[in-house]
């Protein structure tokens, strides 16, 4: 798989064609990496799309037309090879489409494109899916960006914070705060996973005040914060969810589930910057 390069005068951004990952968003001045860099060690990911799943259904399965699929978690995007249809210096373009291994998973005709676009320290992401097949797509999609944490080396971990620009009310497992503008990096919780529904913030910053990456989105019914005691923290605006509690329902009628006309296109985006 090849590897494509987007730069202005202050960063430069790689993006892969496995998975369609960001392996680096790097301020040139500095030399400061901000993107995690996938030590096996915690986690080989980096900032998969997550699509037709987000985690897992309960019983780890997908049931739809009365048939059973099985796929991993967060779906199969994650681990597919994409094809780059479009590169400048300031814009790439990747596409996946379905194919025999991904209907053994999910059994809809699908083409995916992922555009993304550098404006000075601003990295725009958009996603446009469209429906191939002659029936309703019923699918999931969510976000899983992961950033060093800390951003520069040297700095602790603990001086970090994720700073909202609209309040939140947080009510998540041991995680509890009323009308907060500010949620602390507390490991355990973290390694359970920060989940916040009906978000009213459109952007999250992760910051020491020194430095700082933030996160903007919008439309968005989940926001997820999760660090499994590694040096990073992920930012992950969902559309849809893991399940929860025990469901039994087919895939179509799991809360989250989006539901798209034959030949109809979704479309949804975030953007990253870097200071």
């Amino acid at each position: 798989m090849a590897s494509f390069v987007m730069e202005n005068e202050e960063v430069c951004v790689l993006i892969d064609e496995h998975a369609s990952e960001i392996h680096s968003f790097k301020d040139k001045k500095t030399g400061i990496e901000y993107m995690w860099q996938a030590d096996p060690k915690y986690w080989t990911g980096r900032n998969p799309t997550l699509f037709p799943m987000v985690g897992s259904t309960w019983d780890k399965i997908l049931h739809i037309d009365g048939k059973e699929y099985k796929t991993g978690n967060h779906g199969f995007t994650r681990h597919s090879d994409f094809t780059c249809i479009e590169h400048t210096d300031q814009k790439i373009v990747m596409e996946l489409k379905d194919s025999e291994e991904t209907l053994k998973e999910y059994p809809f005709h699908f083409t995916l494109h992922i555009k993304y676009t550098l404006e000075g320290r601003t990295l725009q992401i958009r996603y446009f899916i469209k429906n191939e097949n002659d029936r309703v797509m019923p699918f999931n999609f969510g976000l899983h960006p992961a950033f060093n944490c800390p951003i520069e080396e040297g700095d602790s971990f603990d001086d970090y914070k994720i700073v909202f620009n609209k309040a939140e009310d947080i009510d998540w497992l041991d995680t509890k705060m009323a009308a907060t503008t500010e949620l602390p990096l507390n490991k355990d919780a973290l390694a359970k996973t920060v989940i916040i529904a009906d978000p009213k913030s459109t952007m999250s910053s992760l910051t020491n005040g020194k430095h700082s990456v933030d996160v903007a989105y919008e439309g968005y019914e989940w926001l997820a914060f999760w660090s499994p005691n590694a040096p990073f923290v992920c930012i992950e605006p969902w559309h849809s969810h893991t399940d929860f509690d025990e469901v039994k329902v087919p895939f179509e009628e799991r809360e989250g589930t989006i539901h798209l006309d034959a030949g109809k296109i979704f479309e949804t985006s975030y953007s990253i910057t870097i200071r």
